[in-house]
């Protein structure tokens, strides 16, 4: 059983992530999936060592994606305390 593609897609995925191309990361992710899924109806061991190690790559992938993800929700919180910050300052100068 070859799990190669599978890998390679995971890596493909990981690497777009920081570009932000979310369309293309989700894209991917759902190619992923859609393998992953047919996979399951052709293995009769689902503890096989390859399949515990497709699994682990991708938990390491959506890790980074939550990662990303929560990076960006800071920088989202941050962005609209300085909007929030610089408004202020207009209207304390328009005074």
């Amino acid at each position: 059983m070859n799990l190669r593609p599978l890998h390679d897609t995971l890596d493909t995925l990981e690497a777009a992530l920081p570009s932000g191309d979310h369309e293309a990361s989700q894209r991917l992710m759902t190619d992923h999936l859609q393998a992953v899924a047919a996979l399951s109806l052709v293995v009769e061991r689902p503890t096989d060592a390859a399949i515990q190690a497709l699994r682990d790559h991708q938990q390491r992938v959506l890790s980074r994606m939550v990662q990303l993800r929560d990076e960006a929700a800071v920088q989202l919180q941050h962005s609209g305390r300085s909007l929030r910050a610089a408004h202020a300052y207009l209207q304390a100068e328009a005074l």
